[in-house]
């Protein structure tokens, strides 16, 4: 719900309340888990209340768990590429701060005059220059054919983070730091035929939006479990050095005990976060196929519209080698790694706990011993009864000094009667 209130905010208010008028037919349809569907029940809306939808409109859909939205700007006729400047601010001022969770895709699209002296790479980069003006060098890379247009992407699948505020709490999200296919058309004819591939473009950028953000939250994952297994570390080297240094009093058994049951929560943290690094692979897997899928699609489906142009767009399977040659194999390499990590991590709390217990069973059994050896000695000390200072005399003489105090006398016989008792029972039982 989160989610779908934050995907509104997107929206000036006239469109937003048709979005909530929506909503119980658009709720059914999730419940059938429908892939692909419209928002609207128009379909689309206009950027402003106002005006009509020549001037530019928003297209929501729902695409699986995720939200999308092509919100598209036009020029009036014959505007030189500078002008997409202003589309751009256009934009900006649509989506104000509401920033994209999955990741957005620019596609800048012109034709060309009757006559140009200008290169369809040389428009793409004053097309470029004019919507990201900071950018010094400006170098594609990656070109190909779509229904006549040359097409240009600028992919830069580095990751950035962002936080995203949703309802009461502020998430981190990571995504594309810039993804931009720029198409320039030979004629009027050819571009007004772009409208026709809208879905499959949007739902091709979804897969690919989802995949890099898939394996960003990876990287996120992947370091939260190596901050847990050097937390778990630290804690175990700690009790088994207190333990070796022969610090394992009762009492500070009991508290490694203690520790360790704690460290187990910081286990359960691991296991999660291991279990979720799974799922994200599982995540990119599944989205490559439907991405290698979708891709398949439109390449058909361009084939099959506009039959006297050449299409091109192999230069998108890029991605894909990506995803093989370095995502996934990262991703399969950090779960075993992390699952061998584990496994040590609960070998060696194991091993502590064992240690803890010898030691503890040690203690008692010290403790018993201790107990059994002072009862010897009290036991002969009281043999001595009421007549301890008549037999102090007659064994040192009247005038010992130990014979004037009858406590302490029975006291030297208690300490005396334990050493001989403890000697006994160490070295005498024990003897083989």
């Amino acid at each position: 719900d989160q989610k779908r209130q934050y995907f509104y905010q997107k929206f000036h208010e006239t469109v937003r309340e048709k979005l909530k008028q929506n909503e119980e037919d658009n709720n059914n349809k999730q419940n059938l888990e429908v892939e692909y569907f419209h928002l609207l029940k128009s379909i689309y809306a206009p950027l402003d209340s106002d005006t009509s939808l020549e001037n530019g409109y928003y297209y929501p859909v729902r695409l699986g768990d995720s939200y999308g939205l092509l919100l598209e700007v036009a020029a009036p006729d014959k505007q030189l590429p500078e002008h997409f400047a202003e589309l751009r601010t256009k934009v900006q001022q649509k989506l104000g701060e509401n920033i994209a969770t999955l990741g957005q895709t620019w596609m800048l699209s012109a034709y060309l005059p009757n006559f140009s002296e200008k290169t369809s790479e040389e428009i793409a980069k004053e097309c470029y220059q004019a919507v990201f003006p900071n950018v010094e060098k400006i170098e594609f890379d990656s070109k190909g054919e779509f229904i006549g247009a040359t097409i240009f992407e600028n992919s830069n699948t580095r990751l950035k983070q962002e936080i995203v505020k949703i309802g009461d709490k502020e998430i981190f999200t990571v995504v594309q730091n810039q993804h931009i296919i720029i198409a320039i058309y030979p004629d009027q004819e050819s571009f007004n035929k772009l409208a026709q591939f809208y879905t499959d473009w949007m739902r091709l950028f979804y897969y690919h939006h989802k995949i890099i953000w898939a394996y960003g939250q990876s990287r996120i994952l992947i370091n939260k479990i190596k901050e847990k297994f050097s937390q778990i570390q630290t804690i175990t080297e700690s009790i088994e050095e207190n333990i070796t240094q022969k610090n394992g009093k009762i009492n500070n058994l009991q508290k490694f005990s203690d520790i360790l049951s704690q460290v187990q929560v910081i286990i359960h943290q691991y296991t999660s976060n291991f279990n979720n690094l799974k799922f994200q692979q599982g995540t990119i897997e599944i989205n490559l196929n439907n991405y290698n899928k979708r891709l398949e699609t439109l390449k058909q489906k361009a084939k099959k519209k506009v039959t006297y142009n050449r299409n091109n767009i192999n230069f998108l399977e890029d991605l894909s080698k990506l995803v093989k040659e370095k995502y996934i194999l990262q991703i399969t390499k950090n779960l075993e790694t992390s699952e061998l990590g584990l496994r040590l991590l609960e070998d060696n709390i194991n091993a502590i706990r064992s240690q803890i217990e010898i030691e503890k069973a040690k203690s008692d059994r010290d403790f018993k011993e201790l107990i059994a050896v002072v009862g010897t000695g009290v036991a002969v000390a009281g043999l001595t009864g009421d007549n301890a200072t008549t037999e102090c005399k007659s064994i040192f003489g009247d005038k010992f000094f130990l014979c004037q105090n009858t406590l302490i006398y029975k006291l030297i016989l208690v300490l005396i009667a334990s050493f001989l008792a403890w000697f006994f029972r160490r070295y005498i039982l024990k003897r083989p």
